[in-house]
């Protein structure tokens, strides 16, 4: 099932994938540099800090892009029909549920 949002979906979840791995690593470098005294303990926290709120920032606006997405469809009434099948597709689908029985075959 594909989720559908109010932007490209795709687009979002993978810019949220590169932020959310980049808040990852800046959270582990800093992590590393604070363990090593390179960093002092504000700088530290502020550099947490800003990647938690980044990163917490991109999964909220994920979200809201899905809402929004859906809320949109729902009240202008843009829902996608489903794709359209071949008939040749559709009279073996027919037969298989059918168990092959009761039906012509189709010319091939």
């Amino acid at each position: 099932m594909a989720t559908k949002g109010y932007l490209p979906h795709k687009v979002i979840k993978g810019f949220d994938f590169w932020i959310l791995s980049l808040c990852l690593a800046a959270a582990t470098l800093t992590g590393i540099l604070y363990r090593w005294k390179v960093l002092d303990e504000e700088a530290a926290n502020r550099c947490l800090w800003s990647a938690f709120i980044l990163a917490l920032g991109s999964l909220v606006f994920l979200f809201i892009n899905v809402l929004f997405g859906d809320l949109s469809q729902r009240l202008l009434g843009q829902e996608t029909s489903p794709p359209q099948t071949d008939s040749a597709f559709s009279d073996r689908l027919r037969r298989a549920k059918a168990g092959g029985k009761d039906l012509p075959d189709a010319p091939d």
